[in-house]
């Protein structure tokens, strides 16, 4: 699956999988729009 230059839409970005999935998207050339799953939680990978 192509990933460069993709888009996505990570919600629950700030922790466990869809940290990991964040991450492993933009280390793979995709741009990332990261969500966490509470509005308090900040820390996104990307």
């Amino acid at each position: 699956m192509k990933i460069s230059g993709s888009t996505a839409l990570v919600t629950g970005a700030n922790r466990g999988f869809g940290r990991h999935l964040a991450a492993e998207l933009a280390a793979r050339g995709g741009t990332v729009y990261a969500a966490p799953a509470t509005p308090t939680a900040s820390t996104c990978p990307a």
